[in-house]
């Protein structure tokens, strides 16, 4: 059955093993109070075939590299595939053309370069060249609390820049809570073993 559901195009979001600062301050900004099962995602690329992923990463920016690495560094894998099969050869298109771009830092909309989830909305776009997965208003508060957190004031410190609170842009756990957006969604640890097309 994962051979027949894991396809060229499929959009793969992760929980990544390395729990820095930045990857757990991620994952607490796209949490909800109402998506426990998808709290730890903190990152998302797309699966291009040939054993081959695109992804936005910190210190290489918008780059190209063996999915294999790319599932190593995740204690879980969600496997999603898009309703619109039509979308996926053009959305690979635009991601390879993005190839190169720095990451965008700021996460601010109108900033050079690319974070991980704004290379998929980025991708992926209607036949009328409108975005396919929605944008929402950015969240950098922790869901308990309600505050902004303390990481997010000191790395916009550092930035010197104002933190983009409520401006548009995304989140992995965000597009993945867009289920109708999706065909299938798989949920997967990294150590049960994936065949892909």
């Amino acid at each position: 059955m994962l051979k027949n559901n894991f396809c060229v195009g499929c959009i793969i979001f992760q929980s990544l093993d390395n729990e820095d600062e930045f990857n757990h301050a991620v994952s607490c900004s796209g949490a909800t109070l109402d998506s426990v099962n998808i709290a730890q995602i903190n990152h998302v690329g797309l699966y291009i075939g040939n054993g081959q992923i695109i992804e936005a990463t910190q210190k290489q920016g918008v780059i190209m590299r063996p999915l294999s690495a790319f599932l190593d560094d995740a204690n879980e894998n969600v496997i999603t595939t898009i309703n619109e099969p039509s979308l996926i050869a053009p959305a690979i298109a635009r991601a390879k053309s993005y190839l190169g771009l720095p990451y965008n830092f700021s996460f601010h909309p109108d900033d050079k370069g690319l974070y991980c989830s704004q290379l998929i909305t980025h991708a992926f776009k209607t036949h009328q060249g409108n975005d396919y997965f929605q944008c929402y208003p950015m969240n950098f508060r922790d869901t308990t609390t309600q505050q902004i957190l303390p990481y997010w004031i000191n790395y916009y410190d550092k930035l010197k820049q104002i933190i983009p609170h409520d401006l548009p842009g995304s989140h992995p756990q965000q597009l993945l809570r867009q289920s109708s957006c999706f065909a299938s969604i798989i949920h997967l640890k990294t150590h049960e073993m994936l065949t892909f097309a």
